[in-house]
């Protein structure tokens, strides 16, 4: 009897499996946890399963630790939110689920408080280029789009994964008189990688031939270690072998390597700390080592900041990888090596009414060893001090001006105009180095030793804008500043290195079935009616001239896949 009923199970097996419908074989499931922003599992919220019209097919309930799952799912395309009590509804859309996959889809529940604080916190400055490839857009997956549902409620809705390119990439050919340490035409290459919703590593390579080859390669990495805790690193080799500090001295190789990380301490007050450290051969080899901070407070529409920085390239966790700070700000003195640095704090007020803005930064600065940019045609005498470096591919020189302190004040107002134009004004008062004129040949080290720090004054004006049907980018700003001024009235503030009269345009080319989409044209214009200079005759007979900024003109093309 027992040999018989066993002989009888596997035809029962069979039988019960041929009775089930034929595609519960083949379904999915969708299984995850929902939690709130500051990482607590949700118990009893609602897990609804939708179709793309965002219909209704099927629904549950978390759990005590806050898990859902949503069996047999036919493959296809759905949509999955959760709701909760004193929450915004959450949304996840474009899921693909497939034949016999199991996807899990993690939700966050929030406030509308914190929907809008996810935002960034720090806004760009007025006279920036809205360039996506910087850190302030990094993660940007993990900014909630808020929307209305055509059933009513407004949900804050998370891209689904996959639904943007992991992978980006950007090739850039670009050339022209440039300033000094960006001689010659480069050659540059950019690529994005998004692990997931919580990682970013970036890689880049800008290879420029002029009298030798010259190299810059960057390496960043970004990951939320947790809500509301984020760490940065960027590390960065420089190879210039066409900048010399005089006959003897040739080639300057540069390390930096940049760590930083960002902490929501309250659901108002954000702070972050991070170092800079620096080695520099040429001749001889520094390290050195620049630490910065920043608290921000906010509330509503207004903010509150403070921050301190030893040096002028690492002041910010999300602008460590920008190009324009990495290289090392470095001169000669006596014929040893010497970088710019000092101590740098500010408090900032920044609030908006509207389409206008408005920030007004007070500040404070010790610089030593403050860069002096300049030309012309160098004497032996000169070359042989020790005073200066030289980049031959520019015909750019840099020097060390003496030690000052500064204190002053920068306000600004922008307001947004309608088709997504802008336009800021920018008054501002501090110390600078000046230079008197002087008829009379002298030395280098002459001149280095006659500026002297003086209250100046500076205006700006910056209009920028995004043609929408064309897509061109592009910003035109004035900044004046009181003659005779070489050095800027902050030198910590990256928004005052370009005075004068200069621009900024990007513009797609779009040539159907002739060439690739992402091709842009990108023409950057600094000071370029050469204005501020001031030249002087050295002991004989050249000429050499002192400048904030020297005229740079430089244009290219580059292709986004």
């Amino acid at each position: 009897m027992n040999r018989r009923f066993s002989s009888l199970v596997p035809v029962l097996a069979l039988l019960a499996a041929l009775s089930l419908p034929a595609h519960a074989l083949n379904d999915g499931a969708v299984s995850g946890v929902v939690r709130d922003a500051k990482g607590a599992p949700q118990v009893g919220a609602l897990v609804q399963l939708l179709r793309p019209d965002l219909s209704v097919i099927h629904e549950t309930f978390t759990d005590d630790h806050g898990r859902y799952e949503l069996p047999r799912v036919l493959p296809g395309i759905y949509g999955v939110k959760a709701t909760g009590s004193l929450f915004l509804p959450t949304l996840r859309e474009n899921l693909h689920i497939t034949a016999s996959s199991r996807l899990i889809v993690n939700l966050t529940l929030n406030t509308l408080y914190e929907a809008f604080r996810w935002l960034p916190a720090q806004p760009r400055q007025a006279d920036e280029p809205q360039d996506e490839w910087t850190w302030t857009l990094r993660l940007s997956a993990n900014r909630p789009l808020l929307r209305m549902l055509e059933d009513g409620p407004l949900v804050v809705v998370t891209e689904a994964e996959g639904q943007n390119p992991a992978l980006k990439a950007r090739v850039t050919i670009r050339g022209g008189e440039s300033g000094f340490g960006d001689g010659g035409v480069h050659h540059g290459f950019e690529m994005r990688r998004s692990n997931d919703d919580t990682r970013q590593l970036i890689l880049r390579a800008d290879l420029s031939q002029s009298e030798g080859t010259a190299l810059n390669t960057v390496v960043g990495y970004e990951q939320q270690l947790a809500h509301g805790r984020t760490l940065r690193t960027v590390g960065a080799f420089v190879d210039r072998p066409e900048i010399a500090g005089g006959p003897d001295v040739q080639g300057l190789q540069a390390m930096v390597v940049r760590g930083a990380q960002t902490m929501s301490l309250t659901e108002a007050v954000e702070a972050e700390a991070g170092n800079e450290i620096e080695a520099v051969h040429m001749g001889m080899t520094e390290l050195v080592s620049h630490p910065f901070a920043n608290v921000r407070v906010q509330a509503g529409d207004a903010m509150l900041s403070y921050g301190i920085a030893t040096a002028p390239g690492a002041q910010q966790a999300d602008a460590m990888d920008r190009a324009n700070t990495l290289s090392p700000a470095i001169a000669q003195r006596n014929g040893r090596l010497v970088l710019e640095h000092g101590l740098h704090q500010e408090l900032a007020y920044s609030t908006s009414a509207g389409q206008l803005r408005m920030r007004v930064t007070a500040f404070h600065d010790h610089v030593e060893h403050p860069l002096v940019s300049g030309g012309g045609v160098i004497s032996a005498a000169d070359w042989k001090s020790g005073n200066l470096l030289y980049d031959s591919s520019t015909g750019a020189l840099q020097a060390a001006g003496r030690a000052f302190n500064s204190d002053g004040v920068i306000a600004e107002l922008k307001e947004l105009l309608p088709d997504d134009m802008w336009v800021s004004v920018s008054l501002g008062t501090g110390e600078s180095l000046v230079m008197d004129s002087s008829a009379a040949p002298i030395s280098l080290d002459s001149a280095l030793s006659g500026l002297r720090p003086r209250r100046t004054e500076m205006a700006a004006v910056t209009y920028g804008g995004k043609l929408q049907h064309a897509g061109t980018q592009w910003q035109a700003s004035y900044q004046w500043q009181q003659p005779g001024a070489v050095t800027a009235i902050d030198p910590f503030d990256s928004n005052l290195r370009n005075p004068y009269l200069s621009f900024y345009l990007r513009q797609p080319i779009r040539c159907r079935g002739i060439l690739p989409n992402g091709m842009e044209a990108l023409i950057d214009v600094r000071n370029l009616l050469a204005q501020g200079y001031r030249p002087f005759v050295t002991s004989d007979g050249s000429v050499l001239y002192f400048a904030q900024a020297s005229r740079a003109v430089e244009g290219g093309l580059s292709f986004s896949f």
